[in-house]
């Protein structure tokens, strides 16, 4: 597909700044002799070894390729839940994998709405920068069910999607071993259905709040 062509420098390039940026930033700290608990925290939470669970929520907007016969409208909402884990291959760089579901839907009255519902989950991958902020690669499959109600009638049909996702966010290393996040997140979505002919695809914005916790105690404070 082309729009994979074209999106699949943008990601290597971002991976790769926030990896040597990451790199950068870890020299400097290694000469830092005085740390902040919140830093103590953050050396903890992102060790070598670490490994994080966590659950979040997100809301935000899509925006489709394929206009809504009823409304004339390409824009729905999204509501959607996460739970996730990761393991830290070296310091501030995790990969790991999620599970997500949730739903876009549009109605602006009672009879007529539009309604996609969808689970599914994929791998991951995380970098962390010193001053917690972190940058996030993700794809994802999906089940998912379209639902269209028109007064009296309502049709469903089964399909999947494939979930391409660039995020930004910042974390709150507040105590030992629990770290409250903020992400924004950017998500190309593919859906497949028998009813079209080619996939219909959207652009996905969100913001999503989770909550993060470590399970080892390890420091890599010297």
């Amino acid at each position: 597909m082309n729009y994979k062509k074209k999106v699949l420098p943008f990601l290597l390039i971002y991976l790769f700044f926030f990896t040597n940026l990451g790199l950068a930033q870890n020299k400097d700290r290694a000469q830092t002799l005085v740390h902040s608990d919140e830093d103590n925290n953050f050396m903890l939470q992102t060790s070598k070894g670490q490994i994080l669970t966590g659950f979040g929520y997100g809301l935000g907007f899509a925006y489709q390729n394929r206009n809504l016969g009823f409304t004339n409208s390409n824009v729905l909402i999204d509501a959607f839940g996460t739970i996730y884990a990761g393991y830290f291959i070296i310091d501030e760089l995790m990969i790991g994998g999620f599970l997500h579901g949730g739903l876009r839907t549009l109605s602006f009255t009672y009879d007529n709405k539009n309604i996609e519902t969808f689970l599914g989950g994929g791998p991951r991958v995380r970098k962390y920068l010193k001053s917690g902020i972190f940058g996030e690669l993700s794809y994802a499959r999906s089940k998912t069910r379209i639902t269209y109600t028109v007064q009296d009638n309502t049709a469903k049909f089964d399909g999947y999607g494939n979930v391409y996702g660039v995020s930004i966010g910042f974390g709150n290393f507040w105590t030992p071993r629990v770290s409250l996040e903020i992400v924004l997140n950017y998500y190309y979505i593919e859906s497949h259905y028998d009813i079209y002919t080619v996939p219909n695809t959207s652009s996905n914005f969100s913001i999503t709040a989770s909550i993060s916790f470590a399970t080892k105690k390890k420091n890599r404070i010297q």
